[in-house]
């Protein structure tokens, strides 16, 4: 949601600096919590008395019954399988609801909603009126909320994704008061690579633009999220998700990963493994520095490459990292 020019001369007299949709702000203590602006994040509004049922035929998790202010993981699928876009989705009303996601997929996906509605009486609309921000503390590492907690209040709604890890979708009006008092509370200034940091951390896949219909969804371990339901029945995609989760062991998974120098490599980066010569082994999903140097990410790899222990990144001969631990057991 980019930022308006009221938000942004809010911003001003904080040390927050603004460089396209990335924030950057001055290093904090490791455990300190971070209030992280995010106008790269944007929310899709789907409303209409066919709201429900036609998220239900298209998306790959319960829509239908999800009850009023819960919230949940989903995605949108090719007919091939591979996730176009995925995102975070809560019913605010009965014919109401929200999905945010990253805001160079929010259009596309749009059109692609919007493709499918024929004569469905729903309505698919970027949300102008609000404001994202993230209360991270990426230090802090434990298992992710399943679901996804949400929070309704009166100056917006909270989600939260883990302890330690949070998304408030406020108002314009509400957004400089709220921002105040977290700061005034102890909350330091921080910027985008926190947030992506955090997202690491607790193995969340964020889809960005460079990996889209580049992944299964149980590649992204949106399966042990509860990010698709094998009970709901058809939508574009099923079968592949279907045949893939009754299979047997994964051959690929989302690991993370941890270098101890080198500069964060950007989403869609290949990966490699001797075990595979000179043929890639995985690709970055999403990447962030660390505060003491290096960087940490989540890649999806062949199961052989992340249990080899060794992992090159861009090359063969490419820098080195190693498999860290999830904080949830991948079978």
């Amino acid at each position: 949601m980019p930022l308006t020019p009221a938000l942004t001369e809010l911003l001003a007299p904080h040390p927050f600096r603004l460089v396209g949709d990335e924030v950057l702000a001055p290093p904090a203590p490791a455990n300190a919590p971070r209030l992280v602006p995010l106008p790269s994040l944007a929310v899709l509004t789907a409303e209409g008395p066919d709201a429900a049922t036609l998220l239900h035929n298209l998306l790959t998790n319960e829509i239908r019954g999800l009850p009023l202010g819960e919230a949940c993981w989903a995605a949108l699928l090719t007919p091939k399988g591979r996730i176009f876009a995925s995102m975070l989705l809560w019913r605010e009303a009965e014919h109401r609801f929200l999905l945010a996601l990253e805001a160079a997929l929010a259009e596309p996906l749009r059109a692609a909603l919007v493709r499918y509605r024929l004569r469905s009486k729903v309505e698919f609309l970027l949300e102008e009126g609000l404001f994202a921000l993230a209360c991270v503390q990426p230090d802090r590492i434990e298992p992710p909320l399943v679901p996804p907690r949400l929070e309704r209040r009166e100056e917006g709604s909270a989600l939260f994704l883990a302890p330690g890890l949070a998304l408030e979708f406020l108002s314009t009006e509400a957004a400089p008061a709220r921002l105040e008092a977290l700061l005034a509370a102890g909350h330091l200034p921080g910027g985008t690579d926190d947030w992506q940091l955090a997202l690491v951390r607790h193995g969340l896949p964020w889809l960005l633009p460079e990996n889209r219909e580049a992944f299964l969804l149980q590649w992204l371990n949106l399966d042990l999220l509860g990010g698709v339901s094998f009970t709901k029945g058809c939508y574009p995609g099923q079968e592949i998700v279907a045949r893939t989760h009754y299979l047997g062991r994964l051959k690929r998974r989302m690991y993370r990963l941890g270098a101890n120098e080198g500069a964060s490599p950007a989403a869609g980066t290949e990966c490699f493994s001797p075990a595979f010569g000179d043929q890639a082994a995985g690709r970055i999903v999403l990447a962030a520095p660390r505060p003491e140097g290096g960087f940490e990410a989540l890649a999806v790899l062949q199961r052989e490459a992340a249990e080899a222990g060794e992992v090159r990144i861009g090359a063969p001969d490419g820098p080195h990292a190693e498999p860290l631990p999830l904080p949830y057991p991948l079978d």
